[in-house]
């Protein structure tokens, strides 16, 4: 199993040093550009560990992360100047440096500003005294001494949500998935109530940060060779950031065209056993991308159409403007997904408070089922969506 994280990937993308933003974009709504130098990001990414054994490492992660600081260093993904960036790769990714590029962010952010972190590697959950820990896991950590050798989630929640509050805006993007094998114990295993999933989603108690996870409770984060040595969370993400799903006014992807694509695409490359997950606390009209200007050298692979050609008239329209769904109510800590008729799945969000509301575009009207997850438990609601804007209250169970 493996972890990727995207984590904090903090991006308003905007035109390089000196270019102006494209006609028309400042008049979008909280839609702002910031420039090259006032971007800052920490990529990492972990493949091999040095005390795991190699059956444990990883194809994919390193990968990820060169492809990842690539696009965040060219045009399209903001021109980030060099000196702003740190990548740690395998061996250089210690906790030890993990923990000092973290810090290098803190020095260096800015009210205004926006950083970015991108970690792939693995997570785990562990047993300490008598709570939980989520452990994002560095090259160095040891399976045995987590506590003392790896990344705990609530160091990282103080990262997000208290020393980079001053951030203009956080993408928390993490794509991980348990690490079962490496737990030290059956006790530890049975005790086990929480994924790495659950504790990163308690990161971004504030406005201004999107949260993504690679994947709901108890499914796997998959690496899949077909797609140019990325994860799937990665490759559709990459795809994503450089134009194959929609765009929105003057070429621009926002938040909301990378989760419409990311959250079709990824249960579609993996049959289904994956749906990433995000939380509410964004901004929809946060830019990504500026498909205007130069992308990255590398080339992201096209989809393997063995996997694709079979489902190309998803039930999920690619399309915006058909039908747009509003619910409100969704419970603290709940998780929402559609599911159609055809059983494809989409996720919605998580609800940190009982005041969000979560926002879904571009659906095909038809019958769907609204599903609630919550501690385990799911509840579902039969909802028939017509052209156009609804909205669904979970309290009522009704549409207002």
């Amino acid at each position: 199993m493996r972890i990727w994280w995207l984590a904090l990937l903090s991006l308003l993308w905007a035109s390089p040093l000196g270019a102006q933003p494209a006609p028309g974009a400042e008049s979008l709504s909280r839609l702002r550009f910031v420039a090259p130098e006032r971007r800052w990001a920490v990529v990492v990414g972990v493949s091999i560990y040095q005390h795991f054994p190699k059956e444990s490492w990883l194809n994919s992660a390193a990968e990820d992360a060169r492809a990842v600081a690539e696009f965040l260093r060219s045009p399209r993904g903001g021109g980030m100047p060099e000196s702003h960036l740190k990548l740690l790769i395998n061996e250089k990714a210690t906790t030890r440096e993990v923990r000092l590029a973290l810090d290098f962010l803190i020095r260096n952010v800015a009210p205004g500003d926006v950083a970015t972190i991108f970690f792939a590697g693995h997570g785990q959950v562990h047993q300490f005294g008598s709570g939980e820990i989520g452990y994002l896991l560095p090259y160095d950590s040891d399976p045995s001494i987590l506590n003392a050798t790896a990344l705990p989630m609530d160091e990282l929640e103080r990262y997000v949500d208290y020393h980079l509050a001053q951030a203009s805006q956080v993408v928390l993007i993490t794509d991980a998935c348990h690490s079962g094998s490496l737990l030290s114990s059956g006790i530890q295993a049975s005790r086990k109530r929480q994924s790495v999933n659950d504790h990163l989603q308690e990161i971004g108690q504030r406005d201004g940060v999107l949260n993504i996870t690679a994947c709901r409770r108890d499914e796997v984060a998959v690496e899949d060779p077909r797609l140019g040595g990325h994860g799937v969370l990665t490759y559709a993400l990459l795809r994503a950031l450089n134009g194959a799903g929609n765009a929105g006014p003057n070429g621009i992807v926002r938040a909301q065209e990378l989760l419409e694509y990311v959250t079709r695409q990824v249960p579609r490359l993996t049959n289904q056993e994956q749906h990433p997950r995000h939380g509410v606390n964004y901004t929809d009209e946060f830019p990504l991308a500026n498909l205007n200007l130069a992308g990255p050298a590398y080339q992201v692979p096209s989809e393997p159409q063995d996997v694709l050609a079979a489902s190309t008239d998803s039930f999920f329209a690619s399309s915006r403007g058909l039908a747009t769904l509003k619910v409100y109510g969704l419970a603290r800590q709940g998780e929402l997904y559609l599911v159609s008729s055809q059983g494809e799945q989409r996720t919605v969000g998580r609800g940190l408070s009982d005041s969000n509301m979560l926002v879904t575009e571009g659906l095909i009207p038809g019958e769907y089922s609204l599903v609630q997850s919550l501690q385990g438990q799911d509840q579902s609601w039969p909802i028939n969506l017509a052209p156009g804007s609804q909205a669904f209250d979970l309290r009522t169970g009704t549409f207002r």
